[in-house]
């Protein structure tokens, strides 16, 4: 009896001076502590060595407590999973509408921007046919003025042309992007 009252004397003096790790490991775990320091900065941290010692009096301390949740019942549990795929399924509905509107917006978005080249390559072609019916009227007459205004108009239809070229270079390129995935 002497031996098991010297055994059991040791362990109690063993769990008083070191306390068991798996108790003070949970402690740390379950809270976690609020400070401010001095330029009005919030901190939060679960390592109550890792605030200064010039701002420990002002420690708040917070236990996180989690509930448990109850374990579900397999009918519950099969309801929650055809939820969670219902969910799924809406989501990924929904996620490929968005694209859809995305991609419908986008064709509309080269269809304007077309078109807007489309009508600036009529409008260069009005001007030129109006040019070149000036230039007929100026040819009826065989003045030196007539021959300078017909040498402008000439430059003048040049960088038009020039211009409708590139025009329609750069709609050739979006109708080749738009067939390229």
């Amino acid at each position: 009896m002497n031996r098991l009252t010297k055994i059991c004397t040791f362990l109690l003096a063993l769990f008083f001076i070191i306390p068991p790790t798996p108790l003070r490991l949970a402690h740390a775990q379950d809270y976690f502590y609020k400070y401010v320091d001095k330029n009005g900065n919030i901190h939060f941290t679960d390592n109550l060595d890792s605030i200064p010692e010039e701002y420990r009096s002002q420690i708040k301390e917070y236990r996180e407590e989690e509930t448990p949740k109850p374990a579900l019942s397999e009918k519950e549990r099969v309801a929650q999973e055809k939820s969670n795929q219902l969910k799924e399924t809406g989501e990924k509905k929904k996620e490929a509408e968005e694209k859809a509107l995305q991609e419908k917006a986008a064709r509309e978005e080269k269809l304007k921007e077309e078109k807007e080249i489309q009508n600036r390559i009529a409008d260069l072609q009005e001007q030129i046919r109006a040019k070149q019916q000036e230039q007929g009227s100026l040819r009826t007459t065989w003045m030196v003025y007539d021959r300078i205004r017909l040498n402008q108009l000439n430059a003048e239809i040049a960088a038009l042309v020039q211009e409708i070229n590139s025009l329609q270079q750069e709609l050739a390129d979006k109708e080749r992007e738009s067939l390229s995935p």
